[in-house]
């Protein structure tokens, strides 16, 4: 058996219709690891685990300028590991929907349309699992903030408060908040992540992306992380607000509700901290992801043009 599978093999008509020969020479191959959905699903578990451990303290300051706290001491007194419990609970398997939907949905949509745009597929994969994972991590995501910010004194304490106040429903309290955050910020991390690659393997592995190290990874998915980061920080306001905020606000009264007590100011509350906090957890994030990737991988590769 071959080690590796060309996607214009796959669809004989595209391989056809670019003549013997002369494709690759007009188009640049880029070869990644195919592993099973199973397998995705371990390796996103993992690598998010990994990285919101690293980086929680972090999470937990911005949290804190968020919620409208000043001053050194209140922004960075302990406890800095408040609501961890209650995240790890909700983000490992927040990772393995997200990126095991996201790398299954990117090697079908390639196959289907090998010669269609990349970064769209990869825009629509990372859509997908998107989706998949807001469903997983919302109540997870209120329990820790909530803890986060002083509201509680634990997880448990949190748990019970919402459902005593709101019932189940009060655990999807922000959704769409969250989906409103996360749908953009994975939709430009992702294929940045993948297009930074290309452009890496191109340069200094001949369009070999297997061959990049887990620590070029990190830099580059670090990259990607916090540019995505600082873009989407607006909406990471109004997430963390109608989440944490008083009543049951919807976005609209979020947004006008931040203006008036902090003017447009407020939606760049906590952005260095966000930024730190989501460059460093994707570092952590895509060198773990590489490197349990490559072990978990059995020498099948699927090389895609485009």
């Amino acid at each position: 058996m071959s080690g590796s599978i060309s996607l214009d093999a796959v669809n004989p008509s595209s391989a056809a219709a670019l003549g013997a020969g002369s494709a690759m020479s007009k188009q640049a191959a880029s070869t990644v690891a195919a592993l099973t959905w199973k397998q995705h699903l371990v390796v996103g578990g993992i690598s998010r685990g990994c990285a919101v451990s690293s980086m929680f303290p972090v999470d937990t300051c911005k949290t804190r300028l968020q919620m409208g706290a000043t001053g050194l001491n209140n922004v960075l007194k302990p406890p800095y590991f408040a609501g961890f419990g209650a995240a790890i609970a909700s983000q490992i398997p927040y990772g393995m929907v997200v990126f095991g939907t996201y790398e299954t949905s990117k090697v079908m949509l390639c196959e289907r349309f090998p010669q269609g745009p990349k970064l769209g597929m990869y825009l629509a994969a990372a859509v997908l699992g998107d989706l998949g994972g807001s469903l997983v991590l919302t109540p997870g995501e209120v329990v820790k903030q909530k803890t986060q910010a002083g509201l509680y004194k634990s997880n448990m304490a949190a748990l019970r408060g919402v459902l005593a106040e709101r019932g189940p429903r009060g655990l999807y309290q922000g959704y769409f908040g969250l989906v409103a955050r996360d749908l953009p910020f994975r939709a430009l991390q992702l294929p940045m992540y993948e297009q930074f690659k290309e452009w890496f393997a191109q340069r200094y592995y001949a369009g070999q992306v297997d061959d990049i190290k887990p620590h070029q990874a990190a830099l580059i998915g670090a990259g990607a992380g916090m540019i995505a980061a600082g873009l989407t920080n607006p909406v990471d306001v109004i997430k963390t607000q109608m989440m944490v905020g008083k009543g049951n606000q919807s976005l609209m009264e979020v947004v006008k509700d931040v203006i008036k007590t902090r003017g447009l100011s407020g939606f760049a509350a906590g952005a260095p901290q966000r930024m730190g906090f989501l460059g460093g957890s994707s570092a952590v994030f895509f060198i773990v992801y590489e490197f349990v990737r490559g072990t978990m991988q059995d020498g099948i590769t699927i090389e895609m043009t485009g």
